[in-house]
């Protein structure tokens, strides 16, 4: 199994109910790990009616393709609600935050393990 780490938390909290989930957008858990770890651009956090605060961003998969995330902090593990690919207007917004090239602010790889 490969995974992403993110420096700062313990991994990602995957279940039956977010895989089927973001399968459901023609998106695999990897996918979603790469938008998150590839320097994704967060565009604003909103607490759920739950008042679990959550984040929503955009970042590019290991394809390049640009994904919409929207994900919390549960105790040291990111836990995904959603995911998509991004459309036009989320694509544009990626590419103002991060520049015309959308490469400005580029951070180390994350580390990959198996």
């Amino acid at each position: 199994m490969i995974y992403i780490h993110l420096p700062g938390t313990s991994g990602f909290e995957w279940d039956a109910f977010n895989t089927g989930h973001i399968a459901r957008h023609g998106l695999r858990a990897l996918d979603v790990e790469q938008a998150l770890a590839n320097d994704p651009a967060t565009i604003r956090s909103v607490v759920a009616g739950t008042g679990e605060e959550r984040w929503f961003s955009v970042g590019p998969d290991g394809t390049g393709r640009l994904l919409a995330v929207v994900w919390t902090m549960r105790d040291s593990r990111v836990r995904v609600v959603t995911a998509y690919p991004a459309g036009k207007r989320l694509q544009r917004d990626y590419a103002r935050a991060k520049g015309s090239d959308g490469r400005a602010g580029r951070h180390a790889s994350p580390q990959v393990r198996r």
